[in-house]
Parts: C-alpha cells; structure tokens; sequence
C-alpha cells in the first residue's frame, strides 16, 4: 500500500477530514470534503474561500474559531483547536472540532498554510449536555432537600403556633448554657410561666381565641426580654424564658431576675383583644438561677415550676425566686 492511500485509510478510520487554508488570502487550498458531505454539501457548494466556511458556522461560535486561529498564528499556543457547530444544508446545528498547526513553505515565504484535521464531536457534546442537563437537575434537587431539611429542622424545633423555640430547641440550649456555665462562671435563671386564666378563654371565647391569646402572649414576652435570651413555649399555656448572663453573684443575679420577670408581669397583664371586650390575662412566674451545679434541664425545670406554684398560692400575678430550704 502506498504510503498516502496508507494515511487515507488511516484518516477515514478515524474519523479525521484533512483540510489546508492559507490564512493571507483566505483561500482554501485543500477542503474538508467529507465533512462537507456529512452537512449535505456538495463541493461546489463549499466553496473556495475561508469566508464559506464562516458563513456556516454558528453565529456564538465564529469569534472563537477566529480567535484560536489567531492565538495561533500570533505563538501564544502551540497548536491550533477549536470546538464549534455547523450548520447542515438542512439547517440543523451539528458539533465538530478542528486541530491544526501552521505550516511554513520555501517556495511561499509570505504565506501562512493552515493545515488541520476535522472531527465530528456531536455525540459526545450532546452527552455532554445532557450531563449538564442531569447536573444541573441534582443541584436543584440537592438544594430543594436542604430547603426541606432546614425547613422540617425548623418544625421540628419550633412551636408551630406561636414560632418560638419548642421544648427540644429549649433544651438545647439550656445544656448549651450549663456547658458555657461551667467556663465563665456566669449565672443564668430559668423563669417558669403558666397562664393564670387561660382555661377561662378557651371555655367562653372558645379555643381560637385561646390560640390568638398564646400568640398575643409570645409576642409580648418576646419584646419584654433582652434580645439574646430565649423565649420558648413548652406546653399548652406554659412557657419558659432562659436568661444568661447575669454575672456570678448570685443576689446580683437573683435582683436582675427579679427585674426581668417584674417587667413581664407588667407587659403580660395589660388588656388582650379577643373578640367584642378587652380580656385581661396575668401569668405566675417561678424562677430558679441557672449555674454550673445544675446537671439538667429537668432539674432547672422542676425548681422553677415549684417557686411558679409557691406564686400560684400566693394570690397569682406575680413572681416567686426557687428557694433550696421551702417545703410549701
């Protein structure tokens, strides 16, 4: 086998189109004439010149070919490549790509000879795009189970009526708090509150305006408390504040308690709108300081839910500190 049918069949089997331009004069010295075929072209219809080619190339695609050649002749790459699409005679749009070098000739000194090969790469383009398609699918899944899992984190630690923290979130951050305690030294208080005429609501204005009423109560606790303390409905008409913070004396700690919950007891027992009348409802707060001695949530809970009843007996609308040595 001579050696150019050897390179021919060669080039067939790989699915390579030799090609030559000479980049002067724009002219095309030798054409890619099966490729030209594949895109339902016949060689007349190829034409001589680079600007034929260009005419068929896609519109998004013609700067860069253009460019490659250029960074090309210019020796900023080694070699010439592009990928890029062109146009059927039919008028779709198939990928091929282009590798080639520039070639010096003796007998034209002034000339710039392109010589390359040309590949169809549609197959591969197109399992590129729908890789990217799929890609772009998982990330839109991916972040839509994220938005999900926040959102069922966030059910699943907050009170679905009032927002606030529930007792799981609670918790939490009362262990987070113990921990930090241990640390710095600082005391905190658990202030226990139950609702001292809520059953009365939900038996004569019925259990909707039982629930504005809760909303109405965790929004104004909210806003009688410092911004870093936590406010958390537990149960029914029971809710728990967390301070932090207080400093690590204990009759400091216990007075500046003692503020907090006043000013609750203020806020909580101006007048509620349900329904025609005004309604008023108080609260009877038990608090316990928090320190580095406390072992649990449940501890911490159960001092304050005792001083809480100490103020329920004690005419209600107010507000007792845990105290170790009482028995009533």
């Amino acid at each position: 086998m001579q050696h150019e049918t050897f390179i021919d069949v060669v080039m067939e089997a790989a699915g390579l189109d030799v090609w030559e331009n000479e980049l002067v004069s724009g002219a095309v010295t030798r054409k890619a004439t099966k490729v030209y075929a594949e895109l339902g072209y016949t060689e007349e219809e190829a034409g001589d010149c680079m600007d034929n080619i260009f005419s068929i190339v896609h519109p998004d695609d013609v700067d860069r070919m253009k460019q490659a050649i250029d960074d090309h002749l210019r020796g900023a790459v080694a070699k010439y490549q592009c990928e890029f699409r062109l146009k059927t005679k039919s008028g779709a749009w198939i990928w091929y790509a282009n590798s080639g070098k520039i070639v010096e000739r003796v007998d034209e000194p002034n000339a710039k000879h392109l010589i390359g090969v040309t590949y169809n790469i549609n197959a591969r383009r197109q399992q590129e795009e729908e890789l990217k398609r799929l890609n772009g699918e998982l990330a839109a899944q991916k972040a839509q189970l994220e938005t999900l899992n926040i959102s069922l984190h966030s059910m699943a630690m907050t009170d679905a009526l009032t927002k606030l923290p529930n007792r799981r979130l609670l918790i939490d951050r009362v262990e987070q708090a113990l921990n930090a305690a241990k640390r710095s030294k600082q005391l905190g208080a658990i202030l226990f509150l139950d609702s001292d005429n809520f059953k009365e609501v939900n038996d004569q204005l019925g259990h909707e305006a039982g629930d504005l009423l809760l909303k109405d109560i965790a929004r104004r606790l909210t806003g009688a408390v410092r911004e870093a303390d936590t406010v958390a409905r537990i149960s029914g008409d029971e809710f728990v504040v967390m301070l932090e913070n207080l400093g690590t004396d204990s009759t400091h700690a216990a007075s500046k308690t003692r503020d907090i919950a006043e000013k609750i007891l203020e806020c909580l027992s101006q007048p509620y709108t349900l329904g025609s009348a005004p309604w008023i409802n108080t609260v009877s707060i038990g608090a316990t300081l928090m320190h580095e001695g406390h072992q649990s949530f449940d501890d911490l809970c159960q001092q304050a839910d005792f001083a809480m009843y100490a103020a329920k007996k004690s005419g209600r609308n107010t507000f007792r500190m845990y105290e170790p040595t009482r028995k009533d």
